[in-house]
C-alpha cells in the first residue's frame, strides 16, 4: 500500500460524515419548502451514526467484557489460593499428629523396657537370696550334694523338681557344652566343668569354681535361672547364638 492509498483511506470517514451532514441539510430544506398539508406528516430522522452503519449501543459492551473477565480471573485466583492454604494447613496438622504419635510410642517403649529391666533385676535378686538361704541350711555348706541314683543327670532332674521338658532342654544344653563331664576344660578359655563356666561366670553364681559335679550343677542352675529364667530359655539362646 502506498502513501496515497493510505491517505485516501484515512479521509474516507470524514468524507462520509460530510456527505451525511449535507444530506440532512438538504432534507430539511426540502421539507421546509413543501406545502402546509405535509407539514404535520411525521418525519424520520437519520442519525450520522446510522448513516455510517455504526451501532451506537454496541460500543460500551466492548469495554465491559474485559472488566468481567478480569473479575472472574481474580475470583478464580482467590479460590485457588484459599484451597492451597487449606491443603497446607491439613498437611501441617498431619505432620504434627505423626510426630506426636512417634513420641508417644517411644515413651511407651522406654517405659516398658524400664519395667522389664526392673522385673529382671528383682528376679535375679530373689534367686540370689534363695540360693544363699539354701546354702546356709544345715548340712549343706560347701559339702557336695549326693545324687540319689549316683548320676549327675538324676541330681539335675531332682533339682528341677522332675520337670521333664526342662530337663530335656538342660540335658541337650550341657550335653553340647561338656557331655556332662565335670572335668571338661576348654583349651582356648577358662570354660570348665559340666556347665562350661568361665571364671567370671562362677563369680556371679555365689559358688566358687570347683571340680565337684554336683556343685557345678547347682551353680549352673543358678546362672540359668538368673539369666534366662529356665533351661529351655538357655537352650533356645544357645541354639540361636551358639552360646549361653
Amino acid at each position: 500500500m502506498n502513501l496515497r492509498t493510505t491517505m485516501t483511506a484515512r479521509r474516507r470517514p470524514a468524507a462520509l460524515l460530510a456527505v451525511a451532514a449535507a444530506g440532512a441539510i438538504a432534507a430539511s430544506a426540502f421539507t421546509a419548502g413543501e406545502p402546509a398539508a405535509h407539514a404535520d406528516a411525521p418525519t424520520e430522522t437519520t442519525s450520522v451514526a446510522q448513516a455510517l452503519g455504526v451501532d451506537a449501543q454496541a460500543a460500551p459492551a466492548d469495554d465491559v467484557a474485559p472488566l468481567e473477565e478480569l473479575a472472574a480471573s481474580r475470583s478464580e485466583r482467590d479460590a485457588q489460593q484459599a484451597a492451597a492454604a487449606e491443603a497446607q494447613a491439613v498437611a501441617e496438622q498431619a505432620e504434627r499428629d505423626r510426630i506426636a504419635a512417634e513420641e508417644a510410642a517411644a515413651r511407651a517403649a522406654a517405659e516398658e523396657a524400664a519395667r522389664a529391666e526392673a522385673a529382671r533385676v528383682e528376679a535375679a535378686r530373689q534367686a540370689e537370696a534363695q540360693a544363699a538361704a539354701a546354702a546356709a541350711r544345715p548340712g549343706r555348706g560347701t559339702t557336695a550334694a549326693v545324687a540319689p541314683a549316683g548320676s549327675y543327670k538324676d541330681y539335675a532332674m531332682q533339682k528341677l523338681g522332675g520337670a521333664g521338658s526342662e530337663f530335656t532342654c538342660l540335658e541337650n544344653l550341657w550335653g553340647k557344652e561338656s557331655g556332662w563331664n565335670p572335668n571338661a576344660q576348654n583349651p582356648s578359655s577358662t570354660a570348665y566343668g559340666i556347665a562350661q563356666f568361665l571364671d567370671s561366670t562362677w563369680a556371679g553364681t555365689g559358688i566358687a569354681k570347683t571340680s565337684d559335679g554336683y556343685r557345678q550343677i547347682d551353680a549352673g542352675l543358678i546362672y540359668i535361672n538368673n539369666r534366662f529364667g529356665s533351661p529351655c530359655g538357655a537352650w533356645a539362646h544357645s541354639q540361636a547364638k551358639g552360646w549361653y
